[in-house]
């Protein structure tokens, strides 16, 4: 195979390590348990006005339809949560996440079937992805940590049309039930996975590729 041909494979299989990394652990991040430790650090419930229990039970619905298109119809005290806005931002959140996790998992299958093989050139693809993953979540845990408010708009602005993810916390449930504080705790947290993830891979790479 020609050096351009070894280089573009390379990079390639980089980018998956990346994808199948990042998929695996917003997995992580999706799972209840998860979940239900972030919104009890963020008083989800307090700001709702309804128990623990109750709020656990709204977000699992909703990650629910995130995961598998649902209309995002859960209700509370016989009444929509959500207003027609709030679902609809939900749709557009649902649809980067899905296609999110169906090429990252894509990814990890083609990884894991590379591994079986154990090609040397597949665990320096291996290395390079895990570094460029580091990397990375280095970049982004420094910007959420130290300029939150401008990466998160910077986010939506770039992910999601105007005017469609903006939401008044004092009247909006959806911002009630994952408030800011919410998600600073679960960027942090999610970056740092992602390091950790990284040092792993690394360290795998590397030792499996002598």
């Amino acid at each position: 195979m020609s050096r351009p041909r070894r280089l573009v494979r390379r990079l390639f299989l980089a980018a998956v390590t990346l994808a199948a990394f990042v998929a695996l652990a917003l997995l992580l991040f999706l799972a209840p348990p998860v979940v239900h430790r972030l919104i009890d650090a963020a008083g989800s419930a307090v700001r709702l006005s309804v128990e623990p229990h109750v709020a656990y039970s709204l977000s699992d619905a909703l990650v629910r339809d995130l995961l598998f298109s649902g209309d995002f119809g859960v209700l509370l005290g016989g009444e929509p949560l959500l207003s027609d806005t709030e679902r609809s931002h939900l749709v557009d959140v649902g649809a980067l996440f899905r296609m999110l996790l169906s090429v990252g998992l894509g990814g990890a299958l083609l990884l894991a079937l590379l591994y079986v093989r154990k090609r040397p050139w597949f665990f320096a693809a291996l290395r390079d992805g895990a570094l460029l993953l580091g990397v990375g979540a280095v970049f982004v845990a420094g910007a959420f940590t130290f300029a939150f408010d401008a990466t998160f708009t910077a986010v939506h602005q770039l992910l999601f049309p105007a005017g469609t993810w903006a939401f008044n916390p004092a009247t909006d449930r959806l911002v009630q039930l994952y408030p800011i504080n919410f998600w600073v705790f679960a960027s942090v947290a999610f970056s740092s996975t992602l390091i950790l993830t990284a040092l792993l891979g690394y360290r795998l790479a590397r030792r499996r590729g002598r």
